[in-house]
Formats: structure tokens, C-alpha cells, sequence
């Protein structure tokens, strides 16, 4: 069948707080249709070698407040990939203000990551990868112990 896919890319690399756990980059789906994520990718900019990893994890979510692209967030335009070209009608956002998180995240998985240049390719297996329904969403969200800047990029297709 085929099927859109859109990727939604952090605009500028996102800045942690030392030990306080941020929302890095965030879809939500629109009352429509869910999302199925296919891709995710990570990646720090540690230049020290003796970082101490962090934890990055994947959480679906149901942004009862503080929803991508609003004034808590940093707005995502996201960019279609391949099938029919129709309006992506799905929120992204990046780079959540302190305090403001977004709310009601369950982590779907969760992997340490070091400071030092670390890095996370990951395409989901076909018939393995998470889907939200309506209305919901997906959140990379991340703790380190030292202050350290993040990127990230979700491809999502409609489902």
C-alpha cells in the first residue's frame, strides 16, 4: 500500500541541562489519522572522551498540554519524503522550554549514549515499527550528566 512519509528534523541542535531530562523533538498526529514511526536518529556533540553516557528515550505521548509547535516549543516544518504529495497535517516541535514539557510520556525504549560524538542510525524493522493513534504522538526525549547539545530527526508515515 502505498503510503506518505515525512521527516521531522530538530531546526538547530538542542542544548541539555546537566541531570534534568529535556524533550528533544516531538510528532504529533492529527485527529485524522495516526503516525507510524520508521526512522529515528540521534546525535551528540561531545567532543571529551571521558563523558559519561546519558540516557535517550523514545516515548509515546499523549501531549495532554504543551503540544509541538506551541509557545513551549520549538516549531518543526515537516518535509514530505515520498508518496503522494498532500500537507504532512501533523505537529512537530524541538527544544521544549524548562518547565514545560510536554505531558503523559510512556517510554517505548530507553539506551544509554555516549557524550563523545555518539550517534543513533535506527531503522525500525517492517512489522516492528511503534504507531500512535489520533490525536497522539511520539517524544526523543534525553538526560545527561553534563551539559551537552542533541540533534534528532523522526521519519513518520500517516497510518
Amino acid at each position: 500500500m502505498a503510503k506518505c512519509g515525512y521527516s521531522a528534523i530538530t531546526p538547530a541542535a538542542v542544548l541539555l541541562t546537566a541531570n534534568t531530562a529535556r524533550s528533544v523533538l516531538g510528532v504529533l498526529a492529527p485527529a485524522a489519522c495516526g503516525l507510524e514511526l520508521k526512522k529515528v536518529r540521534v546525535g551528540l556533540y561531545g567532543v571529551n572522551a571521558s563523558g559519561v553516557p546519558g540516557d535517550v528515550e523514545l516515548c509515546n505521548a499523549t501531549f495532554a498540554s504543551n503540544a509541538p509547535g506551541g509557545v513551549t516549543s520549538t516549531a518543526v516544518t515537516p518535509q514530505q519524503l515520498y508518496g503522494r504529495v498532500i500537507a504532512p497535517g501533523f505537529l512537530a516541535g524541538s527544544a521544549w522550554t524548562a518547565g514545560n514539557e510536554p505531558t503523559v510520556l510512556a517510554p517505548i525504549d530507553s539506551y544509554p549514549l555516549t557524550p563523545n560524538g555518539g550517534l543513533v542510525i535506527y531503522d525500525l524493522p517492517l512489522g516492528d515499527s511503534p504507531d500512535c493513534g489520533p490525536g497522539t504522538g511520539f517524544v526523543l526525549r534525553a538526560r545527561y550528566p553534563a551539559g551537552i547539545s542533541i540533534s534528532a530527526t523522526f521519519w513518520v508515515e500517516r497510518a
